[in-house]
């Protein structure tokens, strides 16, 4: 998961040593899963460790939003605890995945002016603080905001522009937001938990990061994630997040519509789709 430039709790990195908490709220089903980075000699970034899964059916959530504080709230308290038991660790916070609160992705295109002089980090806080302005107001929340993109005097395609020359600097940066109020209900079903959250990400950006290999993320891939009550679709080129949606619609709309079409139950309907979808 990936830290950020903009206003609001960023995913956030486990401190050396510790733990990583990941909860995952869908529709259907709510996911925790405790991780322990491991250190290899002469490696760069850390392995992973799985210490303990824990998974339980979603009460009080539709669309990837929250609709019963109580019953969401009993679910996520399930799921953590069966992945405390299996670890044997107790969490204290946890980096949140985000589907709901209609997540739109947008571009922000930024040009300074560098007077002829080496790019600096003064001349890209600068870019990046310009960018910051540009971003959406209270009524949403920025959860992601990347650099992407750099140019120097229009030449396009450079990922680091440290220690460059030219007469302007120009930043392109990705920024992915959601609206307060679900956010809100979000945060106040986990901290009811008695856990703090220490980073969030959209669910769209990890299933990316989960699935895509770096020359995928390089060449340009889409990723489409069905869940059971929304889909989130992710674009990444050149390295980089371009693109992230979150769609109302998932598996559970099939099984409806299966079960009105068929006069059956949503039991019988379930099965079905799972055993003739791929047909």
């Amino acid at each position: 998961m990936a830290m950020g430039f903009g206003k609001g709790r960023q995913a956030g990195r486990p401190v050396k040593g510790g733990v990583i908490g990941a909860l995952d709220i869908g529709s259907t089903k709510i996911a925790c899963f405790i991780a322990k980075p491991i250190h290899a000699r002469n490696e760069g970034a850390p392995q992973l460790k799985v210490l303990g899964v824990g998974h339980h059916a979603s009460r009080g959530v539709r669309s990837g939003a929250v609709v019963d504080i109580h019953a969401a709230e009993g679910s996520i308290r399930a799921a953590v605890e069966q992945a405390e038991r299996q670890s044997g660790v107790t969490l204290k916070d946890v980096v949140v995945g985000i589907s709901c609160g209609q997540p739109q992705s947008r571009t922000i295109n930024v040009e300074v002016s560098i007077a002829g002089h080496e790019v600096g980090e003064e001349d890209l806080r600068r870019a990046f603080a310009i960018g910051r302005e540009k971003l959406p107001g209270q009524e949403r929340e920025v959860i992601h905001c990347m650099p992407g993109a750099y140019s120097i005097d229009g030449n396009r395609g450079i990922r680091n522009p440290r220690g460059m020359v030219g007469d302007s600097l120009g930043v392109s940066m990705h920024a992915v937001s959601a609206a307060t109020g679900p956010m809100r209900n979000i945060e106040t079903c986990v901290e009811r938990c008695h856990l703090d959250i220490s980073g969030r990400a959209v669910s769209a950006y990890a299933s990316g990061l989960s699935t895509l290999v770096a020359d995928e993320m390089d060449l340009g891939a889409t990723v489409i994630d069905m869940g059971g009550g929304t889909t989130s679709i992710s674009v990444f080129f050149d390295g980089k997040l371009v693109f992230a949606d979150v769609l109302p619609v998932g598996g559970n709309h099939v099984t409806s519509d299966i079960a009105r079409g068929l006069s059956t139950s949503l039991a019988h309907a379930e099965r079905m789709k799972t055993l003739h979808g791929s047909a």
